[in-house]
């Protein structure tokens, strides 16, 4: 739920619905900026004497809307909370797009691979200075500007005024619904289903492997548990999920990914 690579916060957790917007002119720019950084470290690879192949995919898109409650509901009333429903319903793992210089690194080796790999590296962060306008001097510090960033909005969305309106009736409305609720932070509202059962998977697994069989009649109840959270959260979501989409979109973008 905090790598920015994969959307900076996670939405698909704290609604229970990881559909993503469809392309816009603005995404459209991003993939042109992504495009441009690309051709910028494959001149630089060349120059310095390797072989670089740009690469450019886009994130898969969805007409859906995340904060669709109805949407929402559906997929709660199915997965729950996405814990057991893994196990229940597991998924074959999704393929990336294959970088096009995999077989390259991976035909090289000792001093020959981490030239490589040092330079790429170089010449990423020298492409993000010249595409991207960003001041770093090294990936770690990039990563560590992200960190920051992933920080901040946490600041922002467990201290904005409207989530800490909405928050405390939800945890109200959860509480007297039989709920376990340790915090009213926006963020840890938001995330307390899948924490919640998290932990009791995890006592499950303590004992040995949970087989589907085992773990369906604790799907059953992790989603009627999910469709409370959903109702008593109802305007708590509905504000929280553009709020946070809008945020995670404008770092996505500052950091050179595209936005979602």
């Amino acid at each position: 739920m905090r790598v920015l690579m994969c959307g900076l916060l996670g939405l698909a957790v704290l609604t229970g619905c990881g559909a993503s917007p469809a392309p816009t002119a603005d995404g459209d720019a991003t993939v042109d900026k992504v495009r441009e950084r690309e051709a910028v470290i494959a001149t630089c690879m060349k120059q310095k004497g390797f072989l670089y192949t740009p690469s450019v995919s886009r994130p898969k898109q969805s007409d859906a809307d995340p904060a669709d409650y109805e949407a929402m509901k559906a997929i709660r009333g199915k997965e729950g909370f996405g814990v057991f429903s893994a196990i229940v319903y597991p998924k074959p793992p999704e393929k990336g797009a294959q970088d096009p210089n995999k077989a390259t690194i991976d035909a090289l080796q000792g001093a020959k691979r981490d030239a490589y790999l040092k330079t790429m590296n170089e010449c990423r962060v020298d492409a993000l200075r010249r595409v991207n306008g960003l001041k770093v001097t090294s990936l770690a510090d990039y990563q560590d500007q992200m960190s920051k960033e992933i920080e901040n909005i946490d600041k922002a969305l467990d201290g904005d005024p409207k989530l800490l309106e909405l928050a405390a009736p939800f945890a109200e409305c959860l509480k007297s619904k039989g709920e376990r609720v340790a915090s009213a932070r926006p963020l840890a509202l938001g995330g307390r289903g899948v924490e919640v059962w998290s932990k009791q998977l995890e006592k499950l697994r303590e004992a040995g492997e949970v087989t589907a069989e085992a773990a369906r009649p604790y799907l059953v109840k992790e989603i009627k548990s999910a469709l409370v959270d959903l109702e008593c959260g109802k305007d708590f979501y509905a504000a929280l999920v553009p709020l946070a989409k809008r945020l995670n979109n404008a770092a996505r973008v500052k950091y050179g990914f595209e936005a979602q």
